[in-house]
């Protein structure tokens, strides 16, 4: 018996006794005799629902979408050394979605536009000229015709899909302006965005779901591909990373700067990541509309920080690369949510196929 084996036995447990989470979707075929638990167990989740089933090494974690009481769990506890010894071990905690909308943060200096030789470095503060948001400039791309573009993620620069085109993008996001910091430039126009759509798992395709949006750059503003600025700053990398647990990762943000981690959580094939947004767009000074809603992703990777919070409201569309300590980086993927114990991470490169991007290098470096 495998670590996987007793998640996917608790797994069809849950769903056979009505406490699994309509947005996790998987193939039933687990052996419910490994499971533990008697069928009043099951009572323990009525309410809370479990979200996710996590095996790793010889660890066995169950999510539940609220907390349950402290003697349930450790009747559950109970039951499972009863079962499995010291072979494995159980943990027991609530999970709850990541809330994405339009407030920001800041940690340690302060500093919403980089600059290398007068070029705007990718990490700086960026946002929709009619939106008080910010964000961070992910990287610079073409497209096919050789047109220069600037990404970030959909929900900084694309509304959530309901910005209109053409929409000045400005640097720093308006939330950023200030008597310290009173320049602001536009750097480019709102172009279009990869899909988010909003549906459950098991009705939807999610795996078409992305968070990423582009906007052509202005063709008197100077930026360049490095990522940040000093001793710490980097090149965007041209090449992506095979993704591992334990894997070291850095990125320059408009909200905490430069920072490091590791990838601690990868969701593939275990339960899709519900991400909940409420982001509101303008048409001018007495139209808008609001995005408000949950979106699934069937792939996201989560990070825990090393030292400082690795991101924080206003990190989102931060680049996340590896360099696996040789100074060599590679592209990890692109910061959706952050919060002081771990950020939330999605694949870059299905965005840009969509979009028909691709990364630029060694430009105004």
């Amino acid at each position: 018996m495998t670590i996987d084996d007793l998640r996917l036995a608790i797994l069809d447990w849950a769903r056979s006794n009505g406490i699994l989470s309509e947005e996790v979707h998987y193939e039933p075929g687990g052996n419910l005799e490994l499971v533990p638990f008697e069928e009043e167990a099951a009572e323990f989740f009525r309410t809370r629902k479990i979200v996710r089933v996590v095996g790793e090494g010889h660890e066995l974690s169950i999510f539940s979408r609220l907390p349950i009481a402290k003697t349930k769990k450790l009747a559950l506890k109970k039951a499972f050394r009863e079962k499995h010894g010291a072979r494995f071990k159980l943990t027991i905690s609530e999970t709850k979605p990541f809330k994405v909308d339009q407030k920001v943060q800041r940690y340690g200096k302060f500093e919403p536009i980089r600059l290398h030789r007068g070029a705007i470095c990718c990490g700086s503060s960026v946002g929709l000229g009619n939106q008080r948001n910010a964000g961070t400039l992910t990287a610079l791309a073409k497209n096919r015709e050789g047109r220069l573009f600037g990404l970030s993620c959909n929900h900084v620069v694309g509304g959530c899909s309901i910005a209109q085109p053409g929409i000045p993008v400005v640097c720093p996001g308006i939330q950023d302006v200030s008597v310290e910091h009173d320049t602001i430039r536009v750097i480019g126009f709102h172009e279009k965005p990869a899909q988010m759509a909003q549906g459950l798992p098991s009705v939807i395709d999610i795996g078409k779901n992305k968070d990423l949006s582009c906007f052509e750059i202005h063709p008197e503003v100077q930026l360049t591909s490095q990522q940040g600025t000093g001793d710490k700053a980097y090149d965007t990398p041209s090449t992506f990373a095979e993704i591992e647990l334990g894997l070291p990762v850095k990125k320059w943000g408009r909200s905490t700067g430069f920072t490091e981690g590791q990838i601690t959580y990868i969701s593939k094939g275990k339960r899709p990541e519900a991400i909940e947004y409420n982001v509101t767009s303008f048409y001018g000074p007495m139209n808008s509309q609001t995005f408000k809603g949950t979106v699934y992703y069937d792939l996201v990777y989560e990070v825990s920080p090393s030292g400082k919070p690795f991101s924080l409201g206003g990190d989102s569309g931060a680049l996340v690369v590896t360099d696996r300590g040789e100074g060599d980086e590679q592209i990890v993927g692109i910061v959706i949510a952050g919060e002081t114990s771990k950020s939330v991470l999605l694949p870059l490169q299905p965005a840009l196929d969509e979009l028909g991007l691709t990364l630029i290098s060694a430009y105004n470096v």
